[in-house]
């Protein structure tokens, strides 16, 4: 993905708010996603709204009754799933 102004800023993500995505496709909610992630529910928000902004596109549809992934939030969040084991993996790797 691309930001607005040409190439994504990688500094800018990291992996908490990877893991939020990542749990909002999974809960559908914001507010399941930031107990899960110790966040408060305003600074998942702030997380989720400054990753997009990063990535140059909206991530989730925002509805009453909660979250429905875009294409490209389904793409983060599968991928973001990928990151996520890779790291446990190498962490677990690391202290065996």
């Amino acid at each position: 993905m691309q930001g607005r102004s040409g190439a994504v800023n990688l500094a800018r993500i990291d992996l908490t708010s990877i893991r939020l995505v990542v749990l909002c496709a999974e809960t559908g909610s914001l507010s399941a996603a930031a107990r899960l992630a110790h966040l408060s529910i305003s600074g998942a928000s702030h997380r989720l709204s400054f990753l997009e902004e990063s990535l140059g596109t909206t991530l989730f549809e925002r509805h009453r009754r909660g979250l429905r992934p875009t294409r490209g939030g389904q793409m983060v969040a599968s991928d973001g799933r990928l990151m996520l084991t890779l790291l446990e993996n190498l962490v677990n790797s690391l202290i065996e």
